[in-house]
């Protein structure tokens, strides 16, 4: 089968969330025809372009013998059913554990290979594993492929049982540019945090971090970029250390604000720490995307981060959840900008080598094609 025929249907449980920005930048690249659904796990609507709502998928009337489906639910199931039928589907691609859980009975009824992409909580937060989660070994039987974004990744699928020959592991990447942006101009230094304002991001430690370095750098600045749950606690944080002149929360940028407030920064802090429900990064994209715009990074030792962030290399690693610990990675910084300067410089080398874009969708549309036995060649 050519890819010109060939029809892919990715489930993403939302049609455009700005946070992922992974998923939206290969459907676009996919070399075929493609339909998203989304709407939930068990998806209810389907549009060929994210940008628009879409259509619900239709109603389908049972068969004769089976003149009652016994659940909302099992009537989802049915219309996605006939529907993949209708639009001679060859494909599906679920992003999160979840969306393979709700649609592998479906693709298995149809033969339908199915690629699951795992990308975070779906493999860590304890209360998904409870209840989707003791699915997974059924999952892992039927899926075609199982993608994961880092080895720590892989090693807890493997221990719930996923194949090894059907993980795969496909990290992120990102648009980098063929030559160094410039470095940041010279002056206080400047830290950027960018990302879901939730506790496994810990946005809450970096502030108490940020706050101790103060006395010993009156003129550094912290620019938060996000929104969340902990918004709240964050502006009240602020203010009660008293660091509203040094501290400012910008909410949800779009990628090109988020682009320049890379470029105006010195270096971007990544926290990230296990949350106390299990949940754990995957890789965080915001990490290629610092590599690419040659800032260095401060991030902790949790999952992925400590995968593509090099100590003292691209940047400077330190114990999850250790304030102490972060607070003189920052303050190393700030004593030392021609450090910053150099680990900036390694950090866009290894962009350049290993967190291409075009790495990441030519890796996930071969599985695609390994999947679906098609020829890659568009």
């Amino acid at each position: 089968m050519k890819p010109g025929t060939f029809h892919l249907a990715v489930v993403s449980i939302n049609r455009d969330k700005y946070s992922e920005t992974f998923i939206h930048d290969s459907f676009d690249r996919f070399p075929c025809r493609k339909t998203l659904l989304h709407g939930a796990y068990l998806p209810r609507f389907f549009t060929g372009d994210r940008y628009s709502s879409g259509a619900e998928i239709p109603v389908a009337k049972p068969p004769f013998y089976r003149k009652q489906l016994e659940s909302e639910e099992a009537q989802a199931a049915y219309n996605l059913e006939v529907w993949l039928k209708s639009q001679r589907v060859d494909a599906v691609l679920a992003h999160y554990g979840p969306s393979g859980v709700a649609v592998m009975d479906v693709c298995h009824r149809m033969k339908i290979p199915l690629i699951v992409h795992f990308h975070g909580y779906d493999a860590y937060r304890r209360d998904v594993l409870e209840s989707h989660g003791l699915q997974y070994p059924d999952l892992f039987s039927q899926a075609s492929n199982i993608v994961v974004v880092s080895d720590d990744m892989r090693r807890q699928l493997l221990a719930m049982g996923a194949p090894a020959g059907k993980l795969a592991l496909c990290r992120y990447g990102v648009q980098v540019p063929e030559l160094a942006p410039p470095a940041p101009v010279p002056g206080p230094m400047q830290f950027v945090f960018v990302g879901r304002l939730v506790p496994k991001k810990s946005p809450d430690l970096l502030l108490q971090a940020f706050a101790r370095i103060i006395p010993e750098a009156p003129g550094v600045r912290l620019r938060i970029a996000g929104d969340g749950e902990l918004m709240e606690t964050c502006r009240e944080m602020t203010l009660l250390m008293g660091l509203e002149s040094q501290v400012e929360l910008l909410g949800a940028l779009s990628r090109v604000g988020v682009a320049d407030l890379m470029a105006s920064s010195h270096a971007l802090v990544v926290p990230s720490r296990r949350g106390s429900d299990g949940d754990s990064e995957g890789t965080p994209l915001v990490v290629m995307e610092a590599a690419a715009a040659a800032r260095a990074m401060v991030g902790s030792r949790h999952a992925g981060i400590a995968e593509v962030v090099i100590h003292e290399e691209s940047g400077i690693l330190v114990p999850e959840g250790d304030v102490e610990a972060l607070a003189g990675a920052l303050l190393r910084l700030v004593r030392d900008p021609e450090s910053a300067t150099r680990m900036g410089t390694n950090a866009f080398e290894m962009a350049k080598r290993a967190f291409r874009q075009a790495d990441y969708h030519q890796k996930l549309w071969q599985l695609i094609c390994e999947s679906g036995k098609i020829s890659q060649n568009t």
